[in-house]
């Protein structure tokens, strides 16, 4: 009895024992495995955060952009310009303008020079015109730790300007208007690129429809500026005789020269014809007609003006230029009295002209002999302007009396050069003066 207690004690100690034995060696086993389990871990973690990065660092950003724009792909290009906050208007049009400017341009190939070892090296691409075409920058930060990056492009300014008013541009589906007295208008931002403006205008006179090309790798410092210049503009309308009505192809309009400040606009390739009428003494008298093919239209009457009134005062070159400007120039009125006078002749002549100095000497060589002289006819004979001045050929008649009373009548063909100063007209030379022999 008692051999068996010991027996069923032995085996009861010895199976107690193998379990603790197992216990004991099961411990090390799952802490080996718990301990593989947390470098597993570990490691995906660090691998994971390693992949994460890589994601975001401006050489992905930088490869990203130019695998898009060198592919044309311009959703993605938009996509990326808009995150990166881009002022300039996005859209297809736009873009896709902006992405062959920048593969033509081969500024494409100068965007990998922004950025080296995960860092930015150069913040914004300038081009050779000074021309601030992208930025790259720091964005938020993913998830609070991973630093992005972003590529934005810069707006570029275009100002347009026109010789006329009233004129409707169009422009990257846009329509604009020039209103009335209005010759320049701006654009805000535009990518850069190539693209076609039109004008169009539709007026009493003339109708204007032209497309021009803007190039802006042509622009500075983001600036481009494109001059309208097609053959179309406003005329001046000059004349011995400013009360004469004004004719557009044979059709009265129903103005007089004094009236027309500005006039058209006219398409200046000569198929528009004026001409100007007068009636004198019951008698209705034409100029010849006139193409428009410029910006300054003559419309001369031949139609010597006598002068009555005695210079003996003042010498009859001074009377002569007077009464020609009172008549040829708009509100260009007589004076009262000598003071009047000069500040009337001062302001016709550029102060700096030989006309001014010979006028001024010549007039001292009269009053030293003695003699006056009288105008007494004035006609105009021909004229021929452009945008630089005017020369203008009179035929004037003078009585010239000398100290001792005697009086003799000379004629001249005289040749008077002005010169354009502020949309002035200023004489600054006789080029020319020939006695008409009688």
């Amino acid at each position: 009895m008692n051999n068996q207690l010991r027996e069923q004690e032995k085996t009861s100690i010895s199976r107690t024992s193998i379990r603790n034995h197992k216990i004991k060696k099961s411990l090390p086993q799952n802490k080996k495995k718990w301990m593989i389990s947390i470098a597993a871990f570990i490691i995906i973690l660090i691998s994971g955060h390693l992949i994460v990065k890589s994601m975001y660092t401006p050489e992905r950003m930088v490869r990203s952009f130019e695998k898009a724009v060198s592919e044309h792909n311009y959703k993605e290009v938009s996509h990326i310009l808009e995150e990166g906050g881009t002022r300039a208007t996005l859209n297809e049009n736009s873009v896709k303008a902006f992405m062959e400017y920048m593969n033509s341009s081969e500024l494409i190939n100068q965007v990998d020079d922004l950025v080296k070892d995960g860092a930015i090296q150069n913040a914004q691409l300038v081009d050779k015109n000074g021309n601030h075409v992208l930025t790259i920058a720091k964005g938020n930060k993913f998830l609070g730790i991973y630093q992005t990056y972003t590529i934005s492009a810069e707006p570029f300014e275009l100002t347009v300007t026109s010789p006329i008013d009233e004129l409707e541009l169009q422009l990257n589906n846009e329509t604009t208007r020039l209103n009335k007295d209005e010759y320049e208008k701006s654009y805000q931002k535009i990518l850069p690129g190539k693209y076609s403006l039109s004008a169009i205008y539709q007026g009493e006179y003339s109708e204007v429809e032209e497309t021009v090309d803007l190039d802006f790798s042509k622009a500075t410092k983001n600036k481009l500026e494109q001059e309208l210049t097609f053959n179309v503009s406003y005329v001046q309308v000059y004349s011995n005789e400013p009360d004469a009505k004004l004719f557009v192809n044979g059709k009265d309009i129903g103005k007089k020269i004094s009236e027309v400040e500005k006039f058209g606009p006219f398409l200046l390739n000569g198929q528009t014809i004026v001409h100007a009428e007068i009636e004198l003494n019951g008698e209705v008298i034409k100029t010849d007609e006139v193409p428009i093919n410029g910006k300054y239209i003559d419309l001369l009457f031949n139609t010597p003006t006598q002068n009555e009134e005695k210079t003996e005062e003042d010498g009859g070159f001074f009377a002569g230029i007077k009464d020609f400007f009172d008549r040829y120039l708009p509100e260009s009125k007589p004076s009262t009295n000598n003071l009047e006078e000069k500040q009337f002749i001062d302001g016709l002549f550029n102060q700096n002209g030989q006309a001014f100095l010979e006028s001024e000497e010549y007039q001292k060589k009269i009053k030293k002999k003695n003699t006056t002289q009288k105008l007494v006819s004035f006609a105009m004979k021909n004229s021929k302007q452009d945008d630089s001045g005017m020369v203008i050929v009179t035929n004037e008649t003078y009585e010239i009396t000398d100290k001792k009373g005697k009086t003799k009548t000379k004629s001249f063909e005289i040749t008077y050069h002005f010169s354009r100063v502020d949309d002035e007209l200023k004489m600054d030379r006789i080029e020319e003066v020939k006695e008409i022999k009688s």
